[in-house]
Formats: structure tokens, sequence, C-alpha cells
């Protein structure tokens, strides 16, 4: 006999089917699952996944993985035998516990409009978490978790949000590159420059150019923040001139660039990603 388990918060109009389990949508009206999962006040019903079994630890790693592509905390209920032929029928449309906070905007383009973009993600996502050996060696869970972790906090803080999202990038970085540099951009710069990452970045803070892209103006924030608790950072250019920066309007950048991270370590693209997004907030093409 099938489990059936309640999805709460994902948008989907499209069936997902994935190796033992189906993920199927409440409404293919692409406007109606919209409303529903962008609902900030409640979880609203908005699919139903169906397997014959479903283990702990898999129904946990798909919760954070819907949950990164909308940037928004998806719940899945537990499972309990299918006992209707609507399934829909054995779940509650809506459960109000918090407000969910706004991660700023689906990681992944819908599939209304990027048919199989979210499955392939989903996909290839699950298959990296449920990889051990490529856990331990590259702390890839320690990444996606700590950036999924950023938007499920009821209340979230700018400060708790940077220190995961650097912390979680600096750890992957360091485990990649084998590097243990007591200066953490020079791990993150190694990383975020391989060929097969391709993000144009330097490693220092510059008199002439973007300081968005210096891994430097990263890691003065992270230090400002954990050695003073301030949000307001010093550095300094090739030419020894001050740069001052401020993390609130950096915390958009680093969010971005660690999702885009993500998906460069599961080796997603669909063809949609828009690999600048990070800088110029255009998140697809």
């Amino acid at each position: 006999m099938n489990v059936v388990c309640g999805i709460y918060g994902y948008q989907i109009t499209c069936p997902i089917d994935l190796p033992g389990l189906r993920i199927e949508p409440r409404t293919s009206d692409h406007q109606q699952a919209e409303r529903w999962a962008r609902d900030l006040d409640s979880y609203q019903l908005t699919a139903i996944l169906k397997a014959t079994s479903i283990s702990g630890d898999l129904l946990f790693n798909l919760e954070a993985v819907l949950s990164f592509v909308e940037r928004l905390d998806v719940l899945i209920s537990s499972p309990e035998e299918q006992t209707s032929e609507d399934s829909f029928a054995q779940f509650s449309p809506s459960i109000t516990t918090h407000r969910r906070s706004n991660g700023g905007g689906a990681v992944i383009g819908e599939d209304a409009f990027f048919r199989s973009s979210r499955s392939l993600f989903i996909s290839k996502a699950l298959e990296r978490l449920q990889d051990q050996r490529f856990c331990g060696e590259t702390q890839f869970n320690i990444l996606f978790f700590k950036c999924v972790e950023t938007f499920r906090q009821r209340k979230p803080f700018v400060e708790v949000s940077y220190f995961l999202l650097y912390s979680g990038l600096e750890s992957y970085a360091r485990s990649v590159t084998e590097d243990r540099s007591i200066n953490s951009s020079i791990p993150i710069y190694k990383l975020l420059t391989r060929p097969e990452y391709g993000f144009d970045v330097h490693q220092e803070l510059k008199s002439s150019g973007d300081n968005r892209r210096a891994v430097a103006t990263y890691t003065c924030l992270r230090n400002a923040l954990f050695h003073n608790s301030k949000f307001m950072a010093t550095g300094k250019d090739e030419k020894g001139a001050e740069v001052k920066l401020d993390m609130n309007d950096h915390l958009f950048n680093i969010w971005q660039l660690v999702a885009l991270v993500i998906l460069k370590a599961v080796e997603f693209d669909d063809g949609h990603i828009n690999w600048n997004s990070w800088i110029d907030q255009q998140p697809f093409k």
C-alpha cells in the first residue's frame, strides 16, 4: 500500500517523478499555485507526495530541497497510509503556525515556464545529499543546510543569516580546495575561480572596480561581525586606502552567490540560470 504526505508551500503545477516517489500538484493553475505557495501568513497545501515507503532521512532532505527551490520554508507532513482515492482529502488545506520569512524569490524557475528545471534540480540535489562520501569530503551538506536555515528562521536576523552563509561557503571551499590558509578569502577565491565554477571575482579589495566581486569584502564583514559584533567593516585596497563596507549592502550578494555555488556543486544547469545574478539581481535568462 502507498504512503502519502502533504506538501505545504511549494509551488508546482506539473507532476514530478523521482525514483520511488511521485509528487502530484493540487492544481494545474499557475496563478492559484503561486498564490498558495507564496502565502506568508500560512502554509497552504500545494501537493501530495506518494511512495511505497519513504525514510525519515529522505523526507528531511526533500523538505529542505523544496525549501531551497522556493527560498521559503516548505513543510512535508509525516507519511500515512493512503486511505482515499482523493489523497488531498486526507490533509488539512492549510496550516497556520508562524509567519514565513521571505528569502527573496525562488532560486529555480517555476514549472509553468521551465518545464523540467525543478524536477532536474530536485533529483540532483537529493543525489548529492544522500551521497555520504561526497558530503564527507566536501561538506556540501553543511553548505546546503546552512543556506536553507537562513530563511527558515522565524525572525530572520541579518547577523545570523550572514554568518550561516559565510561559514557554510568557507567550510565547503576549504574542503574542496584542501586549503587551510588562515585567510579564508584564499580558499573561497580558489573555489569560485575553478573552471567548473567560473565566477568573475577577485580576491582583494580594489581602488577601482566593483568590490561586490571582491572575496575580501565578505571576509572583512564576517570578521567585523564575529570579532566586534559590527555590521560595518573597514578594509584596505591595493593602494592602502581604506574602504568602508556595510553588511546590509552585501547580504543579497552573498546570499545569491551561495545559492549559485550550490547549483554548481550539484552540477545543475538548465540553461536558464543567470550566473551573474548575485551582482545584477536578475535570476533567470
